[in-house]
């Protein structure tokens, strides 16, 4: 390590008294040299040498000896109040290399929904005091830089003290404004953190260095640590190896650190994890070991990328440590832990797109490990892998909005599950409302209905789908009105939109698409039992089927997964067989708007007249509703 001094434990026990310049007391006015005050002459003196070996020692001199020494202290004792002022570039503490051990650093600040991702105030690292006393930082110099030293910048602290076996945390906002998770702000004096290729941190004595660390591979709201497998180590972080990415602490939604406290992250050892009898070798899965038993990739609860999750079962007893998730053609997502993520036969594990509870609809724990990839929710696919060799892989046409598709208990296999017959909507709820059951044994499929057929109380038939004409959208809310809460409540929980049957004869709700036209995103598709609409009734639509979520509507018929927008907005009815990617070619119904009113609906005026698909393409045809529902008394 360039440019340190060697560590006190080096050093034997008589040679560890600091050298420090005087204060106050007797040694005030004694003679110095370079700001080192000496003994008086007539007593004892020790004078400290370097040998060959840069090794120090004391030696002991003769009275006369001393006597000499003192005469030529005395003589050039006035010439010290001509040089260097004794404070310059120096540390208030004699602080030598280890004292102080760079543990964590967290350069890329990662917004929660909602927030902005900006890193004023947000960036961080931590330092760890590895002497065995209190440590004053008043002198220290902190400087970053780029890895190879350009672009520096620094800092030098003010008078603060750290104890011995403490972390200290360090923050780019003023004192005044630091989270309280950061002791010290050192403001923007060491410019932005480095969020690719990497950058330094230095701590420095003048032009010694007590430690210094370098960080990369920076991946938003995740900071870097030291590994937690021994004590902090002035020599163990110079190793990139032993850093690795923070992932099980959150210290603010959506960020995860242990700002002052121990690390809790290891390095994963390709081939290896740890487990209650230490280190061992991997149980890698073989084809037929996991199963894929549940996907989730339209959540109402939560916002598709971080509602979405999927489960395994295991058929033999494995390790997920270094499975890969991915979706066919895409580059698999690695699992990498080192701790063993081990599941015995029969055992359950999940995968989401996130682990907040908060924020993910509140998908039970432990999840195993996160991905990235979206779950689409018409022809979608999902498989995991073992290097290259595929494990299991599932497809699906169709998906519920608020409903994972589960496979049958009777059908866990990795051959079954090809079939996408053998996967039904979940209908026990987890979390927050959404239908699935994560992390649990999957529930019996009423009657597996093939796709165009729907189970009719036990007995499948073809789903009867509507005549052209007889579908009618009769009321939309696109702007209901929401509760005034910081940060603001989303008001698309709330929105909703009817149908009604204005033929003779019964049509069927399954199979519907429930769309915006010229809408990128897949229709959601209403499956499940066969859910008649006889004649002359109504089918309500709505974004959510919680109540305390949707301002307290009726139990909806159906959930949809788009947005009804407040202005220029549409809504469509279609058969989702005939759309490609923007367009749908069998629109039973359709309805648009120029605006809205907050809190109020928008409703066919009653009458045959009025009540069908032609006559509802004319604004004129419409009023506001009236009749007030739900905790904030909408209009509908």
């Amino acid at each position: 390590m360039a440019g340190r001094v060697r560590r006190r434990d080096r050093y034997p026990d008589h040679l560890r008294e600091p050298i420090q310049p005087p204060q106050t007391g007797p040694d005030r006015d004694r003679p110095r040299i370079a700001g080192r005050a000496f003994a008086d002459p007539t007593r004892s003196l020790a004078i400290r040498h370097a040998d060959s070996h840069q090794h120090t020692r004391a030696m002991t001199y003769p009275t006369e000896m001393r006597t000499r020494l003192a005469v030529v202290i005395a003589a050039i004792a006035p010439l010290s109040a001509c040089g260097p002022d004794e404070t310059a570039g120096a540390c208030k503490d004699n602080l030598i290399a280890g004292d102080l051990v760079i543990t964590e650093v967290f350069a890329d600040y990662a917004a929660p929904t909602g927030g902005t991702g900006t890193d004023d105030g947000k960036e961080w690292f931590e330092i760890y005091n590895n002497a065995d006393r209190p440590v004053s930082l008043k002198g220290l110099t902190i400087v970053h830089s780029r890895p190879d030293g350009s672009k520096s910048k620094s800092h030098t602290m003010d008078d603060v003290t750290v104890a011995p076996g403490q972390f200290f945390t360090l923050g780019n906002a003023t004192d005044d404004l630091v989270p309280a998770y950061v002791d010290y702000g050192y403001s923007a004096d060491l410019g932005d953190f480095f969020n690719s290729d990497g950058g330094k941190l230095a701590l420095k004595c003048g032009d010694s260095e007590v430690d210094s660390a370098t960080y990369d591979t920076v991946k938003s709201g995740h900071s870097r640590q030291l590994s937690n497998q021994g004590p902090p180590d002035y020599t163990l972080n110079d190793d990139l190896a032993n850093w690795c990415e923070a992932k099980d602490t959150e210290f603010e939604p959506s960020n995860f650190g242990t700002p002052g406290q121990d690390n809790d992250c290891a390095p994963v050892i390709a081939g290896s994890c740890s487990d209650t009898s230490g280190m061992r070798p991997v149980v890698a899965p073989n084809p037929g070991d996991l199963v894929i038993t549940e996907v989730m990739p339209n959540p109402a609860a939560a916002d598709d990328t971080k509602g979405e999750w999927f489960e395994v079962t295991a058929l033999n007893p494995v390790d997920l440590n270094g499975i890969g998730l991915a979706r066919s053609g895409s580059t698999p997502v690695t699992v990498d832990s080192p701790s063993c993520l081990h599941l015995e036969a029969g055992q359950y594990s999940v995968f989401a797109r996130s682990t907040d509870m908060a924020m993910n609809g509140g998908i039970p724990t432990p999840i195993a490990g996160t991905f990235g990839f979206t779950l689409v929710n018409t022809s979608g696919d999902l498989q995991i892998l073992s290097g290259a060799t595929v494990l299991d892989t599932i497809t699906w046409s169709t998906s519920s909005n608020g409903k994972s598709l589960q496979l049958d208990p009777d059908f866990i296999d990795p051959t079954a599950n090809d079939e996408p017959t053998n996967f039904c909507d979940a209908t026990a709820t987890y979390g927050m409302g959404d239908s699935g059951t994560p992390n649990a044994a999957n529930t019996q499929c009423s009657t597996i209905a093939p796709e165009g057929m729907c189970d009719d109380g036990g007995t499948l038939r073809p789903i009867v789908k509507p005549t052209m004409g007889t579908l009618v959208i009769t009321e939309v809310m696109p702007n209901p009105k929401v509760p005034v809460t910081t940060p603001a409540t989303s008001e698309a929980s709330r929105e909703w939109f009817e149908i009604t049957n204005v033929g003779s004869a019964p049509f069927d709700l399954n199979g519907l698409g429930l769309d915006r036209s010229n809408d990128s995103t897949p229709v959601s598709v209403v499956s499940g039992p066969c859910k008649s609409l006889a004649p002359g009734g109504y089918a309500l639509f709505a974004k959510s089927a919680d109540a305390a979520s949707n301002s307290g509507l009726p139990a909806p018929d159906a959930t949809f997964g788009m947005s009804l927008l407040n202005s220029n907005g549409d809504v469509q009815v279609v058969d989702p067989a005939s759309c490609t990617a923007n367009e749908c070619t069998t629109v039973y119904d359709r309805v648009t708007w120029t605006s809205t009113v907050d809190g109020e609906s928008k409703q066919v005026k009653p009458g045959a007249t009025t009540t069908t698909p032609t006559a509802n393409d004319d604004p004129a045809n419409f009023c506001p509703g009236i009749a007030p529902y739900g905790d904030m008394m909408n209009k509908g």
